[in-house]
């Protein structure tokens, strides 16, 4: 009776999930799809300034983002501002030829650095209110002092901003032309403002004569809210929406996005009847029919995605089983606004898995697997070798199978052993084919990114601080800044330190506690009761914008305490000592 009811479950699950009995899965094989699809797809960013209906304007194709202006009767309102200053400018510009009103409010529709970096081109003096939601400000300074090296490196794979550098060319980006930031300087991004007016579920405003309602929407991210105009009963909906499969995970990476939620939030800006939708990605659509069309197709295939993933891992199957067998069901596969230009369905069902249940798929062998370069050194052994894995690698490349050929050329690299340029140029020419296959951006700009990096002909390295990124590191509280020194902690170099230092930063009236013990730094700031526990701790005294400046490189700390930039009392008071304590910060 069990097994009968297995059987059946199995067959069910089969129906539902799509799986195919006489599928050959020895074969991971390249997508379908060729790279003409996104070349035709760069349409949808053709540049130009849009007026959606009587005033309420979108520039698009000048940034991987929209910008929205909403014409009042004494001004204007700025949604979303770019990635940078240099994009902000030129849209700028465009908008200066519509209406010479001042700007009279910025809104952030969320905190991603493609809506937020130009908004000094906007409101030079930083004198205008910047609304936002009530969580915004702690997502960028999540990214900006704890994960930026990361991030920062993983985007430019997924963005593709390296690819003119070694010959290539970005096609488009899925959601806009390209990002706006150049891989060989910072001089123009910088133009962030600190939101100013904050919100928690909703905010009914008047801006310029114009009635905004701003509404918590979490989808794409947390934050996420959309602008919704009653009276013309126009839609902002921000990066919930777009003309592609929504990204509900990023392989630039990101927290878990919760795609339960994200539909839910489909369903209700959809029950609002709007007329015309602005997206801040992709081309306005006027019409309450097609607009509802889009909505339900597109919260339905971010449900269809959610549920399926979910009954897929209830009936015992791991990401690589979801990722491998689940699909959209044709009405929503064709479906014009859901077609992979961004987002996957396969790397979405992995996110699920994984926000759900974690980075463990319930095989016990995985807890502590064999460690990668033993386990490719062994898997060499067994195969005949480097040599022989490689002559198979060029063989499954020749007969139009790269992902098998990549893999391969993985396992000689993994192992550090053999001909290892041999196996960087297979692995280059592997992701050469994949990325002519693909449909999807981000994956054909990782895939070309990488190849140029296992042909030397690009570095991606975003350790160098340049003056204007210390600049920018001077728009955050010190706390943040202190925050990038604990993850920075060397775990060799401070394995037997036990140090307190106390710094005082006068400027922003603030003191904290850098205590170094069993290999991490915790930081604590400092309140009046506190403060007399640490008198006898050494006492760092120097502004916060020096600070900055010092430990970012811009100046030099022996002359920083030579002219009293910096004080110190205690028992570090030896330069040599306090230097010893900040070069603990510099792990690799």
């Amino acid at each position: 009776m069990r097994l009968s009811r297995l059987l059946l479950s199995i067959c069910a699950m089969s129906l539902v999930l799509g799986c195919s009995a006489d599928r050959d899965d020895t074969v991971n094989r390249a997508p379908e799809a060729g790279s003409a699809e996104l070349e035709a797809h760069s349409a949808e960013f053709a540049q130009g300034v849009i007026e959606v209906t009587e005033g309420v304007f979108v520039a698009i194709g000048y940034a991987l983002a929209n910008t929205i202006m909403i014409e009042g009767d004494d001004g204007v309102i700025i949604v979303d501002t770019t990635e940078s200053m240099s994009a902000a400018r030129k849209v700028k510009a465009e908008f200066d030829k519509i209406t010479d009103k001042p700007v009279k409010a910025i809104i952030y529709t969320h905190n991603h650095t493609d809506h937020i970096f130009g908004a000094k081109v906007f409101a030079p003096n930083g004198d205008v209110p910047v609304y936002a939601h009530d969580s915004t400000w702690s997502h960028i300074e999540r990214i900006m002092n704890v994960l930026r090296p990361v991030i920062e490196v993983r985007s430019y794979h997924m963005f593709g901003n390296y690819l003119e550098l070694g010959g290539e060319r970005i096609v488009n980006d899925g959601i806009g032309p390209a990002l706006a930031h150049s891989p060989n300087g910072d001089a123009d991004v910088y133009g962030l403002l600190k939101p100013t007016n904050t919100f928690s579920d909703t905010l009914d405003v008047s801006i310029a004569g114009r009635r905004i309602q701003l509404i918590h929407s979490p989808g794409e991210t947390d934050d996420q809210i959309v602008v919704w105009l009653p009276d013309e009963r126009v839609l902002l909906p921000g990066d919930n929406v777009y003309k592609a499969f929504p990204n509900l995970y990023t392989i630039r990476g990101t927290r878990y996005r919760d795609v339960l939620k994200w539909s839910k939030t489909i369903a209700q800006i959809r029950s609002l009847g709007a007329q015309y939708m602005v997206p801040s990605h992709t081309r306005p659509v006027a019409g309450a029919a097609e607009i509802d069309g889009i909505l339900e197709a597109y919260g339905d295939a971010i449900q269809y995605v959610h549920d399926q993933a979910v009954q897929g891992m209830n009936n015992g199957m791991d990401a690589d089983e979801l990722a491998e067998t689940i699909k959209l069901p044709p009405r929503l596969a064709n479906h014009p606004w859901l077609q992979p230009f961004y987002g996957t369905v396969a790397w979405s069902v992995r996110s699920v898995y994984d926000g759900y249940l974690g980075w463990f798929d319930g095989n016990s062998t995985t807890l502590f697997p064999t460690p990668k370069v033993q386990r490719a050194k062994r898997l060499l052994s067994m195969s005949g070798g480097a040599e022989t894995v490689l002559s198979t690698a060029q063989q499954s490349l020749d007969s139009g199978d790269p992902q098998w050929a990549a893999e391969l050329a993985d396992l000689v690299l993994q192992s550090r052993d053999g001909n290892i340029d041999a196996a960087k140029q297979i692995k280059a020419q592997a992701l050469r084919q994949l990325a002519a296959a693909t449909p999807n951006p981000n994956a054909r700009n990782w895939y070309l990114t990488d190849a140029l990096e296992l042909e030397n002909k690009i570095s991606i390295d975003v350790s160098e601080i340049t003056p204007e990124r210390a600049e920018f590191a001077k728009s955050f509280p010190i706390d943040g800044i202190l925050k990038t020194m604990a993850v920075s902690l060397d775990p060799v170099a401070s394995a037997d330190v036990n140090q307190r230092v106390v710094f005082v930063f006068p400027d922003q009236d603030k003191r904290f506690e850098i205590h170094i013990r069993n290999q991490i730094a915790v930081v604590t700031q400092l309140t009046a009761q506190t403060q007399a526990n640490n008198e006898k701790a050494t006492e760092v005294t120097v502004n916060a914008s020096d600070w900055i400046d010092l430990v970012t490189g811009q100046k030099s700390f022996p002359l920083a305490l030579a002219n009293g930039t910096i004080s110190v009392a205690g028992g570090l008071a030896d330069t040599g000592e306090l230097l010893s304590f900040l070069k603990l910060f510099q792990a690799k």
